[in-house]
């Protein structure tokens, strides 16, 4: 690759921005490899099962260290590493330098046993140093069984979903129970041992167990716990995104300033340049990269075929940031192509110079300005001359003379526009000033892109909500959370709702307007948003019929569950049930969810607007996906067994199951048509609308929200059938 006054939504309270290190959340699947020193084919492809049934990488692939050592090139092919050992390494020396330099370059990388805890020379050697481990390293302890035992840290997205871990007979551990300086413990074996540790880099993790599970060797860990969750949640934590600068610059000192800066924030594992100058990167290219920033001060060697492959980069779902001169500048210093459409932001026009800063922020609690104490643009200062934005757009900063700062489209959650120039003073004097926060406004603002940004709308009078952005904080997956006031006491204006991504709406109390809250979440999702409902927001008992929205909400079909449809809730208890049709992102690593004592769920089984995902149980529906809006629906109240002693057993699959949809609903397209779930409308979609539509009064098929299947939704079935191919 070539060269390389704060105006406060209304409302809006306790926003968290995600500390470093940042995990993936985009489109893009991360790779992982596993270094090895196994003699066992089944206990590798074990391991490597465990790893591809999570269903959250692109590719898991062996090494085994006996017979050589990997390069660093090999090892950049991939986001993070999971080393562990049976056997002498080839070269420990060597190993533990292509290891050390990995991680100092920003990858992930998690230890197991025997590389945490074994004989003399099966850990790293070399430059490998103890500061570099999470667990001190000594001798081993094997042959006594152990289980799960003390959760130090109960919301750390290690043991998120873990709840019972038997080590088998074998229960191969460290025999020492001392971290490294500044390591921090999630977990600990039933005798103490350090099961799980992290820290002090921001990209390690260590797990105080051997990798290869009971399904190689009966006196392994038992395979029908929770194992594979350590292995797979460990490897997801060490990981941060990947991001490109899309750059022309007059020198190539701008673009490693740039590069140097987003760095710097520690949010990313990788941040490489390409030259748009002197060539346009193809897709392929692109979709290596969780975000990229689009920097010029020069014309692109091809701005029509840059905007159209960036465009369409933007489809796929990968983040895009502009920065001036393509958000203002000369004529052709933007991009062209299709990204001339409604890709942009801040409307594209002259731009212009001199001292500026910071101004008023008018979404203080946004994850773009999160931690951005101040900006000073420098004596030059370039932004665009233009205060406005484009249809879609959405102000979140500007500069002290009104200039638009930072700005997010409410269509595109991936898109974000920065009014500034990326390079600092450390280049040029009168850039702005590196003292100041712009690398963290960049940073931020990619982050931004990649993750969803989520609003908690509830009338709940537990400590769910509270809790509830806790866990899904915890998970790394949102560049920030909120919670509204509470939907029983007001009813937000669309205003102050634009800026999510995604809004997670659930109650166990009436809404003091339930037809205006239906309004407004219909508006909502008209201007580009998504909406997760959960219990009992979208159930029907006797006297909380008002607990969930009404107006358009129900009127026009963007409802799931036809309202009188559901029935009262019922609350036996219940577990997981089936997964329906294909493979879903809702579905995503969930393998186990216990309801407690009361598991609250819709009490009929009504026929949906849309398909059902995931059932209880006893058939009921625990998640679904709405025909043709940006829409899903969670069958279970949010209240876990941590704010509700008969909650869903809260070290269980419910905070993925919640986190899965959300991030899924703030980037969905919507494929009216798709019946069966398959990513196209073809032939068996026409064969299950033909069932629905002879039956008219049938929501199934409704693509139009009124509740029956007839010709209009006929028209719009027959418009998806000629594309084919879902958006």
């Amino acid at each position: 690759m070539p060269r390389s006054s704060v105006a406060l939504v209304i409302g809006l309270v306790l926003a968290v921005l995600v500390a470093a290190p940042e995990a993936l959340a985009g489109p893009r699947k991360p790779r992982v490899i596993y270094i090895h020193s196994e003699a066992s084919a089944a206990r590798v492809n074990d391991v490597r099962n465990k790893l591809t049934g999570s269903g959250l990488f692109e590719t898991v692939d062996p090494f085994d260290a006996r017979g050589a050592t990997p390069t660093i090139g090999q090892l950049r092919q991939y986001d993070a590493a999971l080393v562990g050992n049976n056997a002498a390494w080839l070269n420990s020396v060597a190993l533990g330098n292509v290891c050390k330099q990995y991680i100092d370059e920003g990858y992930g990388l998690v230890q197991t046993v025997f590389t945490t805890g074994g004989v003399p020379g099966s850990n790293l050697g070399g430059t490998w140093t103890p500061d570099d481990n999470c667990i001190v390293f000594g001798p081993s302890l094997q042959n006594s069984a152990a289980s799960l035992g003390a959760i130090a840290l109960p919301n750390h997205p290690i043991v998120n979903g873990v709840s019972v871990f038997s080590g088998g007979t074998r229960s191969a551990r460290p025999d020492g129970t001392a971290l490294t300086a500044g390591a921090t413990l999630v977990a600990s074996w039933s005798d103490g041992k350090p099961l799980v540790a992290v820290g002090p880099k921001i990209n390690r993790a260590d797990l105080g167990m051997y990798a290869p599970s009971s399904d190689a060797e009966s006196n392994l860990w038992a395979s029908n716990t929770d194992g594979a969750k350590l292995l797979a949640n460990a490897l997801v934590y060490v990981m941060r995104p990947k991001v490109l600068v899309v750059e022309s610059f007059v020198s190539a000192l701008n673009a490693t300033d740039v590069q140097t800066k987003l760095r710097s924030t520690g949010f990313f594992s990788v941040v490489d340049t390409f030259d748009g100058e002197v060539d346009t990167p193809t897709l392929d290219q692109l979709k290596q990269y969780d975000a990229i920033l689009v920097a010029n001060s020069n014309f692109w060697n091809n701005r029509v075929a840059l905007g159209n492959v960036i465009a369409d980069y933007t489809d796929w779902g990968g983040g895009v940031v502009q920065s001036v001169f393509t958000t203002g500048g000369i004529p052709n210093s933007d991009l062209g192509g299709r990204f001339t459409g409604d890709y942009r932001i801040i409307s594209f026009g002259p731009s212009t110079t001199g001292t500026a800063n910071l101004g008023a922020i008018a979404y203080a609690e946004h994850p773009i300005v999160s931690g951005v104490a101040s900006f000073s643009g420098g004596s030059i200062g370039y932004r665009p001359a233009s205060t406005g934005v484009e249809p879609g757009g959405l102000i979140v900063a500007r500069w002290s003379d009104g200039k638009t700062l930072a700005a997010v489209s409410t269509k595109r959650h991936n898109r974000a526009d920065l009014g500034m120039f990326p390079p600092s003073s450390a280049v040029t004097s009168g850039y702005w000033d590196a003292a100041t926060d712009g690398a963290k406004l960049m940073g931020n603002a990619l982050i931004y892109t990649i993750r969803p940004y989520v609003g908690i709308a509830d009338s709940d009078f537990s400590a769910a909500p509270a809790n509830t952005r806790t866990r899904l904080l915890a998970s790394r997956r949102f560049s920030g959370v909120s919670i509204l006031p509470k939907l029983n006491s007001a009813t937000p204006a669309l205003d102050a709702l634009r800026p999510f991504g995604v809004l997670f709406s659930f109650s166990d109390g009436i809404f003091v307007n339930a037809d205006a809250v239906g309004n407004v979440f219909a508006d909502y999702v008209d201007a580009g948003g998504s909406v997760v409902q959960a219990v009992f927001s979208i159930t029907g008992n006797p006297g909380l019929e008002n607990s969930r929205p009404r107006g358009r909400w129900i009127t026009q079909g963007y409802d799931i569950t036809p309202e009188g449809s559901t029935g009262s809730s019922i609350s036996s208890p219940a577990s997981l049930g089936a997964f329906v049709g294909p493979a879903h992102p809702i579905q995503t690593f969930v393998r186990r969810f216990d309801s407690g004592a009361s598991s609250y769920r819709q009490g009929n089984d009504p026929l949906l607007r849309g398909r059902r995902l995931i059932q209880w149980s006893d058939g009921r529906m625990l998640a679904s996906l709405h025909s043709f809006r940006r829409r899903a629906d969670l069958g279970f109240r949010p209240a876990s067994s941590a704010e509700s002693g008969n909650g869903w057993n809260v070290r269980t699959d419910g905070t993925t199951i919640i986190a899965n949809a959300l991030h899924f609903a703030a980037f969905m397209k919507p494929c009216p048509g798709d019946f069966n779930g398959d990513g196209q409308v073809d032939d068996g979609d026409f064969v299950i609308f033909l069932g629905y539509y002879n039956t008219l009064v049938d929501p199934r098929g409704d693509l139009t929200g009124d509740g029956n299947t007839e010709d209009a939704d006929f028209a719009v079935f027959v418009q998806s059938y000629n594309d084919l191919v879902c958006p």
